[in-house]
């Protein structure tokens, strides 16, 4: 069993309350965030993340003396963005900053001048299919990774095992490390009682080490459809502190509006061990 702080595991989860289905109010979303930085898996969970719409509000709800390491969503643009970055970095404890590759791509070498400089990383959300020009980008760009959506509100928002082994194989293949958003709300992959089949952590985690090791995408598929934890978790289990390793530099982390959702599963399973902060 592995603890919180293992290197498979840290900074595994961001908090992202604020955004659908969860819609936390800010003082609740806050108030929430405060508590997992004290809970026995606070090494797991990874920064806020706040619109920049947003980032206003949340400075005046956060508590003074105690920065929250905070990512910032870009969902503006022109002035509007410049003003949200600055409050952002007058804040203090910025994470990484995230973007859509269809309303940011061809403006992206701009902010990266901004922002690596500061040793900050840059996430470009690319789309979720014909996204090889997508990646191209990303991996042109000093301190850029990639993201992908891997689920929403309906059950067409989730995409196939094929697409997302293509995604990870792509990235793999371009040595790009990537983050995931939404979905990912469970260990292993399940049907919600709406019907919508949903990617799991455990599987992700293992398929990106079949993606790393040159698994075929077919390989990649059948990990991404396994529905038995055992299989997976036996596979976890094997693994050294270098192997979590190299499967965490390439998948960074995922965005869950449920913080504790995928995390419980994990301790369930036995996978994650419980510990102090």
């Amino acid at each position: 069993m592995r603890c919180a702080s293992d290197p498979l595991f840290r900074g595994l989860v961001d908090d992202a309350a604020l955004f659908p289905p969860g819609n936390a109010p800010m003082d609740v979303a806050l108030r929430e965030h405060q508590h997992y930085r004290a809970a026995p898996w606070a090494a797991a969970v990874g920064p806020f993340l706040c619109p920049a719409s947003r980032i206003e509000e949340f400075v005046s709800a956060a508590s003074p003396g105690d920065p929250v390491s905070v990512a910032l969503i870009f969902d503006v643009t022109s002035e509007a963005l410049l003003r949200a970055c600055r409050a952002w970095l007058d804040y203090g404890g910025v994470a990484h900053w995230e973007a859509v590759y269809g309303r940011h791509g061809l403006d992206a070498k701009v902010f990266s001048d901004g922002s690596t400089g500061q040793g900050l990383t840059a996430f470009l959300e690319v789309p979720r299919t014909g996204f090889e020009s997508a990646l191209d980008l990303v991996g042109s760009l000093r301190g850029f990774a990639a993201k992908y959506r891997t689920g929403g509100k309906t059950a067409e928002a989730f995409p196939t095992e094929d697409e997302l082994a293509a995604f990870l194989v792509a990235c793999t293949r371009r040595g790009l490390a990537f983050k995931l958003t939404a979905g990912l709300h469970h260990a292993v992959r399940w049907t919600s009682e709406e019907g919508f089949e949903q990617h799991g952590v455990l599987n992700v985690l293992v398929a990106t080490r079949v993606a790393l090791t040159g698994g075929t995408t077919d390989d990649i598929v059948a990990v991404l459809a396994e529905q038995r934890p055992a299989p997976l978790v036996g596979f976890v289990q094997e693994w050294d502190e270098a192997t979590c390793a190299d499967v965490r530099n390439a998948f960074r982390s995922f965005g869950c509006c449920g913080v504790t959702d995928p995390l419980r599963d994990l301790q369930a399973l036995g996978v994650l061990e419980a510990e102090s902060p």
